[in-house]
């Protein structure tokens, strides 16, 4: 006679097929198991989820688990959380192999910031001699830069988005350090994504136009669409004319040229001047442009997982970097999931969030009593206790 399956081997199997099972598999490895804790991996796991509806911290969502007990539980590596999304990445296109065929896939390449408040850069300018061994590793990762108002800093990623219909995916994160050239892991990472899917194009934005990197570009023969910052000499020599054209030879800088694209085109009725990095060829150098607005697919991801992220206050770069692929991956789990559930990405968390706590409650007899403990502020909350 067979074993019979618990409660909550049942419920785990059940979670990982509504989540989705690279979202599941990233939290559940990297939070710790710590089997003799209160709060088990998967409370764990749907206190972010909750807290992740309205981009809220734990603290302001749950009372108990707090932060502390959530945060510490994170027991990973930046480095073991790069490889294991992308590892991910590659599961999922060699799945997806002969559907992406049928599919015109492009590969988008861009950074996004992570607001810091705290206080470690003042400290730096102030107090260099004063820094602890772990305040000067966790600088690193800390950039000057400051996205919104109020800010001390930031923490970068480099993110690598696949699109392919009306369907967007992360594929790969990088948490980068100051001054850190990351060029070459660009081009590798290519080299590695041509083996897996046929892409038509790489696109970049002007924080990459550099002549040394379009060269590396060019011999790996990557196909890119480059946006160029518009010089002088794009102005007097050229000019900017309805008609689109491509200049053979453009120099950028003293490593690299390619060939230049200019333009205009008129966006919310406002004349616009563009210029453009590429290797490709067109009949009409204006698809050029066209082909770049899919560019503005993953601004759209940045500002829709922003509104999911969790905000956390530490300087720790591994909870932060858990922060941003948690997000990532739910986005990408609510991507899969759309065309049949047609929710936008808050409600597919929140209704995520209600069906665990139900899973959760009805599957598991002594997890009943967090009832009043989690203390969880949703809003169907009293529709879940009324439910069980």
């Amino acid at each position: 006679m067979g074993d019979v399956e618990s409660p909550m081997s049942i419920w785990l199997v059940r979670m990982k097929n509504h989540i989705d099972k690279y979202a599941y598999g990233f939290a559940s490895k990297n939070i710790s198991k710590a089997k003799n804790e209160t709060y088990t991996t998967a409370v764990i796991i749907l206190v972010l989820l909750t807290a992740s509806y309205g981009s809220f911290s734990v603290n302001s969502k749950a009372i108990s688990p707090n932060a502390d007990t959530v945060l510490y539980r994170i027991n990973t590596s930046i480095i073991a959380m790069e490889n294991q999304l992308w590892m991910q990445s590659i599961e999922f296109l060699r799945k997806k192999r002969t559907k992406l065929k049928r599919s015109k896939c492009y590969i988008i390449v861009d950074e996004t910031y992570d607001s810091y408040t705290g206080k470690l850069l003042r400290k730096e300018k102030k107090n260099k001699k004063d820094l602890t061994k772990d305040e000067k590793s966790t600088l690193k990762y800390i950039h000057k830069y400051k996205p919104k108002k109020g800010d001390t800093g930031s923490f970068k990623y480099l993110v690598f988005a696949l699109v392919y219909g009306n369907t967007r995916r992360v594929l790969r994160v990088k948490a980068l350090k100051r001054k850190e050239k990351y060029k070459d892991f660009i081009v590798k990472t290519l080299i590695e994504l041509k083996k897996e899917v046929q892409f038509e194009c790489v696109l970049f934005d002007r924080g990459f136009y550099d002549g040394s990197f379009i060269e590396k570009l060019k011999k790996n023969e990557i196909l890119f669409v480059l946006r160029a910052r518009i010089s002088k000499t794009m102005k007097k020599e050229y000019g900017f004319y309805k008609k689109w054209k491509c200049y053979e030879h453009f120099p950028i800088g003293n490593d690299g040229n390619g060939s230049l694209v200019l333009g205009v085109d008129y966006t919310s009725g406002k004349r616009m001047r563009w210029a453009f990095i590429t290797n490709m060829k067109f009949d009409n150098w204006y698809k050029v442009r066209e082909i770049y607005r899919k560019r503005w697919n993953i601004e759209n991801i940045f500002k829709a997982t922003d509104g999911i992220q969790l905000r956390v206050q530490t300087n720790n770069p591994t909870t932060r970097m858990f922060c941003v692929c948690l997000s990532f991956l739910l986005y990408n789990a609510w991507q899969s999931k759309q065309r049949r559930n047609k929710l936008t990405l808050l409600n597919f968390i929140m209704k995520l969030s209600e069906n665990l706590l139900l899973f959760i409650l009805k599957s598991v007899e002594k997890i009943l009593f967090y009832r009043d403990r989690l203390k969880l502020n949703l809003l169907f909350w009293n529709r879940i206790i009324q439910s069980i």
